[in-house]
């Protein structure tokens, strides 16, 4: 074990010793990160053994975008596309996706990542993200992470933190029903209590996870304003069987999308996309066999793309 390792096994075993389990949440971030909140509690300032990094969590604005927004996720389909027939701009990759530009002439404007077992398992495509112009929305444990593995030199991305509701960094955890006491009203929705199923308004109040990145992805995208969200590589069939678009079989990392899927992935998104259709947003899935499937997401192919035409031509 290195002794940088070994350093943060200690910090680990000692704040075990001196914080409650309400805190658990927060010893990899204990005691070189600093976050600081505004009046709100949201996430403003963020630093790491003493440097700052600047945020984007009080430049960018809800509905600061507008138009068709995309996702590209990393289920096998997405091999199935050809991106070099389609013009696409405003496009958000999730973990592994960056891996499209080995292949394809695709450009990432934002980009997210809250799982830090991608980020360990992976972390020369966590490099080749964070070392782009591009606008990372993740998490301060997983930014933690890459800052295990990368100097703060290295870093060009622009960063908007995220948290899930419950877990706030250096914060102690709390309750469903605390979360949805202290949010201010209209920030968030609670689909169901028992499995913590929600849906952010106001991401600056957290994300409500369902066990995958790509719902993550889907809240920011509309709160960033997109009215029209189009789904790549949002597979989550036999996902612990099949490897992802970029790996083989002798190189697919463990997942736990098949586990999440009945009762906590497909409620989710069944019940924003009821949500986010009330208010005009359409969610429309390329992915032609997947598990993703609701009254008020469209299927579509991946060629209506092409030619600039509406996704939902035919």
């Amino acid at each position: 074990m290195s002794s940088h390792r070994l350093s943060n096994s200690l910090l680990k075993l000692l704040y075990r010793h001196t914080h409650s389990r309400l805190n658990r949440h927060n010893e990899r971030l204990w005691p070189h990160v600093r976050v600081g909140r505004n009046a709100a509690g949201e996430i403003d300032s963020f630093s790491y053994r003493g440097r700052d990094f600047p945020l984007m969590n009080h430049v960018l604005t809800r509905g600061c975008r507008g138009g068709t927004g995309h996702i590209i996720a990393s289920g096998p389909s997405v091999n199935d596309i050809d991106y070099a027939q389609l013009a696409l701009t405003d496009v958000m990759g999730v973990n592994g996706a960056i891996a499209l530009t080995d292949t394809h002439p695709i450009t990432f404007d934002t980009y997210c990542f809250n799982d830090t077992g991608f980020v360990r398992a992976r972390p020369q495509l966590v490099k080749r993200i964070v070392t782009q112009d591009l606008l990372l929305f993740t998490t301060p444990l997983s930014l933690w992470h890459v800052l295990q593995q990368l100097p703060p030199d290295d870093i060009r991305c622009r960063i908007f933190l995220i948290e899930n509701p419950q877990y706030r960094a250096r914060l102690p955890l709390r309750s469903v029903q605390a979360v949805m006491a202290d949010a201010p009203a209209g920030a968030l929705t609670l689909f169901d209590e028992a499995r913590v199923l929600g849906y952010a308004h106001d991401i600056r109040q957290g994300l409500f996870d369902a066990g995958t990145v790509a719902y993550s992805a889907l809240q920011i995208m509309a709160w960033l304003g997109h009215t029209e969200i189009v789904l790549h590589g949002v597979d989550l069939q036999d996902a612990a069987k099949v490897p992802r678009f970029y790996e083989t079989p002798a190189d697919t990392l463990p997942t736990t999308l098949d586990q999440y899927l009945p009762h906590h992935i497909l409620p989710a998104f069944t019940a924003a996309a009821n949500l986010l259709a009330d208010k005009g947003v359409r969610l429309v899935n390329l992915s032609p066999n997947s598990a993703l499937v609701a009254d008020r997401i469209e299927k579509r192919d991946w060629r209506m793309l092409a030619g600039n035409k509406p996704v939902g031509t035919t």
